[in-house]
């Protein structure tokens, strides 16, 4: 893992990216709710679908939408879930 500022990576992932996080943060405790222990899929600030695990997210959101577009955000009522390395084959988030 990098040791690295995690403020600094972030700054070049899009601000779609950054929002969709935001989005997250902001709604985690309803969306824990009802979805703890899925994946979802995030674009554009708006819950796009829940999956089991990481690679079927990963693979169904390809089939719409670009890498970079959207975000699979591992959903829990905890603070971890936000506070890892996020990646993609373009950009790194850190939260």
């Amino acid at each position: 893992m990098s040791t690295m500022n995690p403020k600094a990576e972030s700054a070049d992932a899009p601000d779609s990216l950054k929002k969709n996080l935001e989005w997250y943060i902001a709604n985690q405790k309803a969306l824990a709710e009802k979805y703890n222990g899925k994946v979802l899929l995030i674009v554009n600030q708006t819950l796009i679908n829940a999956f089991g695990d990481m690679g079927t997210a990963y693979t169904e959101a390809l089939k719409t939408y670009t890498p970079g577009t959207f975000t699979l955000q591992p959903c829990s009522p905890d603070a971890d879930s936000y506070t890892l390395t996020l990646y993609s084959p373009m950009y790194t988030l850190w939260a």
